[in-house]
C-alpha cells in the first residue's frame, strides 16, 4: 500500500497544543493565533501503529493482531471519534478494513463478510447522526472467476450497488443526505472513476476523473477533471463547473456556504486563490477551515518524507516517515 502522505501557548479564547516527548515534534514552538477554542484531530500511523492525535498527544489504536495498520480518515460527530483504516495480509492483495469509534476496534472484513461473499475493502464511510455508512467492494467465495461487487452498508446492513465481476480497481466515496445515498465510483470497476451513483442509478460524468464527494447543506457535489482541467458538478442542480486554474481538483470543501479547493497545491476560495501554500511543506494531504482559519495536513519528499500540520500558514506539528506520517484531519469547535 502506497504512503500518502504545538508547543502552542495562547491567551483565552485561542487554540491551545501541546506535545509530548513521545508526540509528533514541535520545530518552531510558534504561537498561532486562532479565533476560536477548536480540537484539532490528526489521523495516522505512528511506530507502525495506527494513531490519532488530539491536540499533539497520541491516541494509539488497537490492532487486533493485524500487522501494519494505519489510520487513513478521521471524522467526530456529537464528540464520537470515528476513524477508518486498513492493516495488511499476508498477501499484496489482502487488505484488512478495520474501523474504530471511540478507540474499540471492529475488523470490517470479519463483521461485514458473509458466507458467499467476503470483504475485500472498506475505501470511504459517512457518518450522519448515528447512523454510519461505509463503501467497498465484496467477493464471491466458491466461484472459479473473480466476482466482485460495488456495495455500501447503513448501519451494517448492506446494498449491492454494482456486480462488476472482474477485479476492481478503484477506490469509490460516499456521501448521504436526507437518505438519500451518493458513491462516486465508475460502471465497470476500472480504475478511472468517471460517474457516480444515486441510490444506485449510475450517472456517467464523459471524459472526467472524479476525485470524490462533497456536500453543503444539502446539496452534494461531485469534483475531479474533466478536459484537462478542474472541474466539478452540483449532483443536486446538474449544474456543472470547469475551474481551469488547476489540472484537477483533489479535495473540496465547504464552511459557510463558502466553497474551498485544492489541487493539492494551493486552496481556492470560491474560484479566487486562497492559500498560496507553502512549497517548503509539499502537498496538502487534507485540509479545513474553521471560522477564517486554516488547518492542513501537508507532506514533503519523495523517496523519504515528513509530515506536517499546519494552521493559519504556520508549522504546528511535524513527524518523519520514519516514525508515522499525518493522514486525515478534523476540527471541532469548543
Amino acid at each position: 500500500m502506497k504512503k500518502i502522505l504545538l508547543i502552542l501557548t495562547l491567551c483565552t479564547g485561542l487554540l491551545q497544543i501541546s506535545c509530548s516527548e513521545d508526540s509528533v515534534t514541535d520545530s518552531n514552538s510558534t504561537n498561532v493565533p486562532t479565533n476560536n477554542s477548536v480540537d484539532v484531530y490528526v489521523a495516522g500511523q505512528k511506530d507502525n501503529q495506527a494513531c490519532y492525535w488530539k491536540n499533539n498527544q497520541p491516541v494509539l489504536l488497537e490492532s487486533g493482531g493485524i500487522s501494519s495498520p494505519t489510520a487513513n480518515k478521521i471524522t467526530v460527530v456529537n464528540n464520537d471519534v470515528y476513524v477508518l483504516g486498513m492493516g495488511a495480509g499476508t498477501t499484496t492483495l489482502e487488505v484488512f478494513p478495520m474501523f474504530w469509534k471511540n478507540g474499540v476496534l471492529t475488523n470490517l472484513k470479519t463483521s461485514l463478510s458473509t458466507a458467499d461473499e467476503e470483504v475485500m475493502t472498506i475505501t470511504d464511510f459517512e457518518v450522519v447522526g448515528s447512523d454510519v455508512y461505509f463503501v467497498g467492494y465484496t467477493k464471491r467465495r466458491i466461484i472459479t472467476f473473480d466476482d466482485y461487487s460495488l456495495a455500501y452498508w447503513k448501519n451494517g446492513v448492506k446494498t449491492v450497488v454494482r456486480d462488476y465481476g472482474a477485479y476492481v480497481q478503484n477506490y469509490p466515496k460516499i456521501k448521504a443526505v436526507n437518505n438519500t445515498v451518493y458513491i462516486a465510483a465508475s460502471s465497470t470497476g476500472a480504475l478511472t472513476l468517471n460517474g457516480y451513483y444515486t441510490n444506485n442509478v449510475f450517472t456517467e460524468v464523459p471524459f472526467a476523473t472524479l476525485t470524490g464527494l462533497a456536500k453543503n447543506n444539502n446539496e452534494v457535489y461531485a469534483f475531479g477533471t474533466a478536459n484537462s482541467g478542474g472541474y466539478y458538478k452540483n449532483i443536486t442542480t446538474g449544474t456543472e463547473t470547469s475551474f481551469p486554474a488547476v489540472a484537477a481538483i483533489s479535495s473540496m470543501f465547504f464552511e459557510n456556504n463558502n466553497l474551498y479547493l485544492t489541487d493539492v497545491a494551493s486552496i481556492y476560495k470560491n474560484g479566487v486563490m486562497f492559500d498560496a501554500g507553502q512549497p517548503q511543506l509539499g502537498g496538502i494531504m487534507d485540509f479545513k477551515i474553521l471560522n477564517n482559519n486554516t488547518y492542513k495536513v501537508t507532506q514533503v519528499g519523495i523517496d523519504s518524507y515528513i509530515s506536517y500540520l499546519t494552521i493559519n500558514g504556520v508549522e504546528a506539528a511535524q513527524i518523519p516517515d520514519s516514525q508515522g506520517a499525518f493522514l486525515s484531519l478534523f476540527v471541532v469547535q469548543n
